[in-house]
């Protein structure tokens, strides 16, 4: 025999003593899987129609999965009741995913593991095909249960207690599984009522509740709110109630039947299984209880369930883990359930008074309804017809006057308001018996639409014409006030007649402020009308003329001035300034001064309140427009839409309060009022260019300075002039040595171009006041191009004004003909003190 022969009969006798060494261990088994349920495991948890459980000693539950609804499930044993589907379906899944975990040491016998005689079953069903686990010792230092199953049911196997966690009542503690595991109480179905009534696919379409006596009924018509069935003809019941009702009542279905389908067992242990008659009575459940309510629940598919709702149990629970919080312990039976439970649920105290006077369930809103949906509004009887329209755009337009250039915008913070007003919740106090006597000379009638205008899809259809009618409106008549309360019929699109009484002043949401309800449902045209006047930019404007008080006409050049490229305005024709100012044509208008008067009339002008939408003649006299307009000023602008080209303000007259003033815009007759210093900023305009030197510093190339008489007791002279590399340089100094800073110089020249004349003097010449050929106070500054033109100068004076915050000044660049001028001293401060202020 070679060496490989040898090799090959060793490892086959090796081979075959290993297998021989697992089946002792096994029993002669087939070969394991990787879960416990080996004859299950393939199947999937919806496929499980069984589960049993068998405690030592015999006792018994079986559930099984409902055959019409294979989510839900059902105990059949041992006794028949609603399971929680829920955590029946969480154990299966845990059982069929358990495997067995290894442990430190070796697994303990049968004996040891308490399997010889295990303390509960569990099987699990999916038609004739079955495994069973079989659970012995909960072990909490090692985190495990010992089991066994029918596939070994002589092996020890050690299983991750936090796998098999749902077959468990409390987390953490040891001892036989039977005593530790849930039972029927656990797996029974903890809602008395399984609708659910949040959000809108409310699964409850009826409820109905009786006590001593007497019934309470609502009901709710598919596509319609919820409704009175008893008491009849009660109408609408108020399907939200209060936002924040007093404790014990009910004023909204909602709340009601939240309250009704909270209640639940927070654990097994909140099952009664068997009561006595006389625990019957103790709970407030006997037949003859007066405590009893009957309260029965209606689905959507028609399934009803009744409950029975007891005396409230106020002996304190103790805790259970994981359990919800309590808030309240009602005694509940359901009908067709075993036992009693001991339900947790909201504050239920209200039920029996709502029974008695279902009144505060009432609707007690004006209007139910969405108000986006919200598309028309006839107010005034009539005289205010408002339409949304546009679509995804939508906008509230103002029709029924094209007269008065219908359709028109109309301001959407008045139309809300009016919406608010009517949608505010709960206004209504009472619901009187109808009585149309309420209703006569001096009502107020007004119409809603509630989707009730057609789309226009019609490219070719004419955009101002009116939407089309598509549905009824809801008519709401204002009717006699008596006291603080006002009579008010609703009439609904479907003709349903409705009678109220709600309060004349009521206050909107948080607001601390009353609303006046008649005023609003009785406003005007003019306080719908939009108050945002077009607006337009400044660098838009082209032309700019103001005719009446004063007049000048300005026409703006194509190409702007200096290095911030700023706006040049000249005057188009001679004119004359409110303090008798002389403007030539040609001159160049303040360019400040113009932009701050287009802003104002571009940006500012929001209508403080509409007058008269259609005035005459006569009337547009009285308040100083028309042809007796006051002032008129017309905008001309450029790169706008062609048929947008122009804006013309008009304002007239003081109205009785003298801050406002009436006004009005050209293309449309209405008369409004406006803020007085709007128009104040157009006659009081001295349009003077008050920009001393008009220059683009980069064309600069030389500049003269004269002054600091002070320093050197004449006045000494300082030229820079800029060199090829664009550096300043000092041509001429009156110290030796001196070298010019190329920045410093600049700076300087940054000042000059923005300097401004701070006031204009009505000087025509110099005079000693001004000191303006005083050595010690003179500072000259001129500044010519490289061509040696464009010279520019400025000299400047002494003090004009007590602190020194002026200079007097005189120069060749104001218009007018009186160049005595005064300027701000802070800009020159550092270069009047000396030349170190240019130097190195």
């Amino acid at each position: 025999m070679n060496f490989r022969l040898t090799a090959v009969l060793f490892g086959s006798i090796f081979v075959l003593g290993l297998v021989l060494l697992i089946l002792s261990f096994t029993g002669g088994e087939k070969t394991s899987t990787d879960v416990i349920l080996e004859e299950l495991a393939a199947t999937k948890p919806e496929q499980i129609d069984t589960v049993e459980f068998e405690r030592d000693g015999g006792a018994k539950l079986k559930l099984v999965r409902d055959k019409t609804n294979k989510d839900a499930w059902e105990i059949v044993e041992p006794y028949k009741a609603k399971a929680d589907s829920a955590a029946v379906t969480e154990l299966v899944t845990a059982l069929l995913k358990a495997k067995p975990t290894p442990i430190k040491g070796q697994l303990p016998n049968m004996a040891t593991a308490g399997l010889d005689k295990p303390g509960l079953k569990v099987t699990l069903r999916h038609g004739e095909r079955f495994s069973t686990a079989n659970f012995g010792h909960v072990v909490p230092l090692e985190k495990v249960v010992f089991v066994s199953t029918s596939a070994r049911p002589k092996r020890p196997m050690a299983v991750s207690r936090a796998s098999v966690e749902s077959l468990f009542r409390e987390p953490n503690k040891d001892g036989a599984a039977g005593d530790l595991a849930k039972w029927v109480g656990d797996f029974r179905d903890k809602r008395v009522f399984t609708a659910e009534t949040r959000g809108a696919g409310d699964d409850v379409i009826g409820v109905t509740l009786k006590a001593k006596g007497k019934t309470l009924s609502l009901v709710q018509p598919p596509s319609k709110g919820w409704k009175f069935a008893d008491p009849k003809d009660w109408g609408d019941a108020d399907p939200t109630g209060d936002s924040a009702p007093s404790p014990g009542t009910f004023t909204g279905v909602r709340p009601l039947l939240g309250a009704l389908t909270s209640l639940q067992a927070l654990s097994g242990a909140d099952f009664i299984e068997n009561p006595t008659p006389q625990d019957m009575e103790k709970y407030g459940l006997a037949a003859n209880s007066p405590e009893r309510i009957e309260v029965k629940l209606t689905n959507k598919d028609k399934v009803e369930t009744v409950a029975f709702i007891g005396k409230k149990d106020d002996a304190p629970q103790p805790k259970q883990p994981g359990a919800l919080p309590q808030t309240g312990k009602w005694w509940v039976q359901v009908q067709g359930q075993p036992g009693v439970i001991r339900a947790n649920g909201g504050d239920l105290s209200g039920l029996t008074g709502v029974i008695e006077n279902p009144d505060p369930l009432r609707d007690r809103n004006l209007l139910t309804v969405e108000k986006a949906r919200i598309d028309g509004l006839d107010l005034a009887n009539g005289a205010v017809k408002l339409r949304k329209v546009g679509g995804a755009l939508a906008a509230w337009k103002l029709y029924g006057y094209p007269s008065a250039g219908d359709p028109q915008v109309a301001t959407i913070v008045d139309v809300d308001r009016v919406i608010n007003t009517l949608t505010e919740r709960r206004t209504i106090k009472s619901f009187p018996a109808p009585n149309e006597a309420n209703f006569g000379p001096g009502s107020l009638t007004l119409k809603v639409w509630v989707d009730g205008f057609e789309a226009n899809t019609d490219a070719k259809a004419d955009p101002k014409a009116e939407p089309k009618e598509k549905g009824k409106p809801i008519t709401l008549t204002f009717g006699k006030v008596e006291g603080d309360l006002v009579n008010v019929k609703r009439v609904l699109a479907d003709g349903s007649t409705e009678f109220f009484m709600m309060p004349t002043k009521i206050k909107l949401g948080s607001s601390p402020d009353p609303v006046d309800v008649l005023q609003t449902v009785n406003k005007t045209r003019l306080d719908f009308l939009d108050r945002d006047l077009k607006t337009f930019s400044s660098t838009n404007v082209a032309k700019l003329i103001v005719q009446g008080v004063v007049t000048f006409d300005l026409d703006r050049e194509a190409k702007a001035e200096g290095s911030a490229g700023d706006l040049v305005f000249r005057f188009a024709a001679d004119a004359r300034g409110p303090a008798g100012q002389v403007y030539k044509k040609g001159d160049q208008a303040d360019t400040q001064t113009v932009l701050g008067m287009l802003d104002f009339l571009a940006t500012t002008p929001t209508v403080t309140r509409f007058v008269d939408e259609t005035p005459t003649p006569e009337k547009l006299a009285e308040y100083g427009l028309g042809t007796a307009t006051r002032l008129r000023v017309t905008v001309g602008l450029k790169g706008t839409a062609p048929d947008d080209k122009e804006r013309v303000y008009e304002f007239g007259k003081e109205t009785a309060d003298p801050n406002f003033v009436y006004a009005k815009v050209g293309g449309k007759a209405a008369v409004f009022t406006l803020p007085k210093f709007l128009y104040d900023k157009f006659p009081t305009a001295d349009l003077r260019n008050k920009l001393i030197f008009k220059i683009n510093p980069a064309e600069v190339s030389r500049i003269e300075i004269t002054g600091w008489g002070h320093v050197f007791g004449k006045p000494g002279e300082l030229v820079f002039e800029k060199n090829k590399e664009g550096v300043w340089v000092a041509t001429k100094a009156p110290t030796a040595g001196y070298v010019a800073d190329t920045n410093r110089v600049a700076q300087f020249l940054k000042m000059l171009e923005n300097l401004q004349v701070r006031s204009f003097t009505n000087d025509n010449v110099m005079e000693p006041k001004h000191k303006l050929n005083d050595e010690k106070e003179l500072f000259v500054v001129t500044l010519a191009n490289a061509t040696g033109g464009h010279h520019m100068h400025l000299r400047l004076g002494g003090p004009a004004d007590a602190n020194g915050t002026t200079l007097y000044a005189f120069t060749n660049r104001v218009p007018d003909g009186k160049p005595i001028i005064t300027v701000d001293a802070a800009p020159f401060k550092p270069y009047k003190e000396g030349t170190a202020a240019f130097a190195k």
